[in-house]
């Protein structure tokens, strides 16, 4: 199981997220009324908090006044669960949640623990639309029911101990082992690819991944080479470099890789090679030879250069809504190149969740593009009206400004501690 977990002010979006999206169901409601319409559910909160706002906005109006979570087991832990089955686990991660104790790390006696037990918040079940794998959504009202404020100090990494302490009772896998787990399948699913092909090829590679429910980038130079590419699995992305032992998926040893998984093969044909050299020797005249070799040239120089153009399909949910986005294999690879270089822990948003924002923006679908970031915990920049593709964009240059207005999108709206 994981868990990540992020201060919002955009309450009223994640509750209708988590309450109206496509097949959700709702699991628990919180100290709120059973029969409470959706709609009304943040409506309720806010109301709370006016009681308490005097006290609120003593020092600083509270603006991050809503707290989101997402707690996700992995598909075999929660194989045939019922609904009774997901209530307890909503129970339990937030009894873990508010038991962690955080004081030390943060310097201040209200990070000691958080009461959310105590405050009012919604919990819904959601399945990822291509993987079908279930997930919890939680969306809880920052001022518990006695007025206080639930501390935000490194809110995320609460999650996370949350999750591990779930993980231990329960004998599940921890996130750690869960990723050196998710590491090695996919190292051994790329060996076995290797394995059928039966020559290298980046593009039938990639083609086989994807077939097997991978996300892959491949990261090139100014010439096209490959230098580096990803593989996800889930919402978890992995550099080749971290995939089995060695370095040996890594693009400058990934085909001496593939050689040694066919060494009878490529014996098979170096001898083949050599005997047809032999007998082309001993049948073929010197002047034949050289005008079959002119010819062969000619041949080649006036065959068409032709590349097809490769397309990369997106279909991506924000809020209730699908968008179907088509973009150039190009330009998919340059808005990768960029997060890849470029992500660092500071972002709300994983690295998926950036690349589909950017991938909004690509195509002008402005206003998912700040939904979807600021669902993802994003409270920076926003795109300006006159914001657009300039002129003298090509396509990959402007996939590029894209990623880069993705990640300032994706930014916390405040560093460090947020009240």
């Amino acid at each position: 199981m994981i868990a990540k977990a992020a201060v919002i002010s955009h309450g009223a979006n994640a509750v209708r997220y988590a309450t109206e999206k496509d097949k959700s169901e709702i699991i628990k409601l919180n100290r709120l009324p059973d029969d409470i319409p959706f709609e009304g559910i943040w409506q309720r909160m806010v109301i709370h908090q006016k009681k308490f706002e005097a006290k609120l906005s003593r020092h600083r109006p509270l603006q991050n006044n809503a707290i989101r979570i997402e707690a996700s087991p992995a598909r075999d832990e929660s194989e045939g669960w019922t609904h009774d089955d997901w209530e307890q686990l909503a129970h339990d991660f937030v009894q873990e949640f508010d038991a962690v104790n955080l004081s030390k790390r943060a310097g201040r006696a209200s990070a000691v623990r958080t009461n959310l037990e105590g405050s009012q918040y919604v919990v819904a079940l959601h399945r990822d639309s291509r993987s079908g794998i279930a997930h919890l959504h939680i969306v809880a009202n920052r001022v518990d029911m006695e007025g206080n404020v639930n501390d935000a100090h490194f809110i995320y990494e609460r999650a996370m101990e949350a999750a591990r302490r779930i993980n231990i009772q329960r004998g599940w896998l921890t996130a750690e082992e869960r990723s050196e787990q998710n590491r090695q399948q996919i190292a051994d699913d790329c060996l076995d690819i290797l394995r059928q092909m039966s020559k290298f090829d980046w593009e039938e590679y990639v083609q086989r991944l994807v077939r097997k429910g991978y996300v892959v980038n491949l990261k090139r130079d100014s010439k096209e080479i490959v230098r580096g590419y990803t593989v996800g699995k889930g919402n978890s992305v992995y550099k080749s470099s971290q995939l089995g032992t060695g370095r040996h998926l890594t693009p400058s040893k990934i085909e001496q890789t593939w050689l040694s998984l066919h060494p009878v093969e490529q014996t098979a044909a170096a001898g083949a090679t050599v005997n047809s050299k032999v007998q082309s020797t001993k049948e073929t005249s010197p002047q034949q030879t050289s005008q079959s070799a002119d010819q062969s040239v000619t041949n080649v120089a006036t065959q068409p250069c032709v590349e097809p153009i490769l397309i990369v399909h997106y279909d991506i949910e924000v809020a209730d809504k699908h968008y179907r986005v088509d973009i150039p294999k190009t330009a998919d690879s340059a808005i990768a190149d960029v997060l890849s270089l470029a992500y660092t822990e500071e972002f709300a948003a994983g690295i998926i969740e950036m690349q589909k924002t950017a991938v909004l923006l690509f195509a002008g679908y402005v206003d998912a593009a700040i939904a979807m970031s600021e669902l993802h915990g994003g409270g920076g920049s926003a795109p300006s009206s006159g914001w657009g593709r300039d002129k003298d964009d090509d396509e990959c240059e402007w996939a590029r400004r894209c990623a880069r207005m993705a990640m300032e999108m994706s930014r916390p709206q405040r560093r460090g501690w947020r009240r």
